[in-house]
């Protein structure tokens, strides 16, 4: 019985491993297939994805197109306008023509920039030159006698200032700056039209310089009165070359550029006019540079005309004699009855320690030169 039953159980487990590993394979034979078939699905719709991207991009692609077509037919159309608006299609240029025109507008601007420059360091400079060592011909004018400098100080500093009117440096950088606009322009081809109204208003900076007088360049003798004559000897050569140089500008414009530019009204863009307008900056540039140099020889005989440092007056006559501006120090002598009202009528001077400036009114409270 036992040994029926084992062989039983036997034959029952292996025809339950045999039925088990047939469901198996009927199962695995299953899934394959359906693997298969979901693979064949998964292509056959990418395929199709594929084809329907592809047409998606290839309309995408002309409308852009057409986009672009649109955009630049708009941009031709315009452009089109803006020449012919502006008289036609511009002349074709020689390209050795253009660097030479290129080059000479970076040297016109160079040469402003350097002016102006040079400019501001002589109107920074003024303040200085009280005290700083001057020129051979301003030290000359400094190692005349204290008195003789007291006494004739307004007539000296009225002579500097009809030699260098108010204004002068300023007017002559005006006109420099308006003619180079001018050379720019005619570089440029403007418009005829343009160009003439650059021109008069050069013309109306030239008329607002106002040239000093011609100096009586008398011989410079060594006292007396005759300090005024020092004075106007050692300004007169700066006036009579700024003088010259501006009427040389006034000269050259009238006779030389004006026909060049009527060439211009009636024939269009010429080299010539060009180049005349180039010599007109450059005669200017001089002339400001002329006027820089008489504005510094202004500022020498100012300071012999207010510098007293150090200066030995107890001989002077102080009686109807300007003393408002002058400075001083505790090494200066005074006559000895005017020091206690010079020193009540005196301040000190910003930046130089020490120096007193003599105000035009007494003060109650005493400065002392030793400050």
């Amino acid at each position: 019985m036992t040994g029926r039953d084992g062989g039983a159980q036997a034959m029952s487990g292996d025809g339950g491993a045999y039925g088990t590993g047939r469901e198996a394979a009927v199962d695995t034979g299953r899934d394959a297939a359906g693997a298969a078939g979901a693979g064949g699905a998964a292509g056959a719709a990418g395929a199709g994805g594929a084809a329907g991207a592809g047409g998606a991009a290839g309309a995408a692609g002309r409308v852009l197109d057409g986009l672009l077509a649109a955009a630049h037919h708009r941009v031709g159309i315009a452009v089109h306008d803006r020449l012919m608006g502006q008289g036609g299609l511009p002349e074709l240029r020689d390209p050795d023509l253009a660097l030479d025109r290129m080059l000479a507008t970076a040297h016109r601007q160079s040469g402003l920039a350097v002016t102006a420059r040079l400019a501001r360091e002589a109107a920074a400079e003024q303040p200085r030159t009280a005290r700083g060592p001057g020129s051979d011909a301003g030290g000359a004018l400094m190692r005349r006698p204290a008195a003789v400098r007291l006494k004739y100080r307004l007539e000296a500093l009225e002579v500097a200032r009809s030699l260098c009117p108010g204004g002068l440096l300023e007017s002559v950088w005006a006109a420099l700056r308006q003619a180079s606009r001018l050379a720019e322009a005619l570089d440029a081809d403007v418009p005829p039209v343009a160009a003439l109204g650059a021109t008069r208003r050069l013309r109306v900076h030239l008329a607002q310089v106002r040239l000093p007088p011609a100096p009586r360049r008398r011989p410079a003798p060594v006292i007396g009165s005759d300090y005024l004559a020092a004075v106007e000897e050692f300004l007169a050569p700066g006036a009579e070359h700024l003088v010259r140089s501006v009427r040389d500008v006034r000269l050259l414009l009238d006779e030389e550029f004006a026909p060049c530019l009527a060439d211009v009204v009636r024939s269009g863009p010429s080299s010539g006019a060009g180049v005349v307008a180039q010599d007109l900056v450059d005669d200017l540039a001089d002339a400001h540079e002329q006027a820089v140099a008489l504005r510094r020889a202004v500022a020498e005989v100012e300071r012999a005309c207010t510098d007293f440092v150090g200066a030995d007056l107890r001989a002077a006559r102080l009686d109807g004699v300007q003393l408002e501006g002058i400075k001083w120090d505790a090494a200066t002598l005074w006559p000895e009855e005017w020091e206690p009202l010079i020193r009540r009528a005196s301040l000190p001077v910003g930046g130089e320690r020490g120096v007193l400036v003599v105000a035009a009114e007494p003060y109650d409270s005493v400065v002392s030169a030793d400050a």
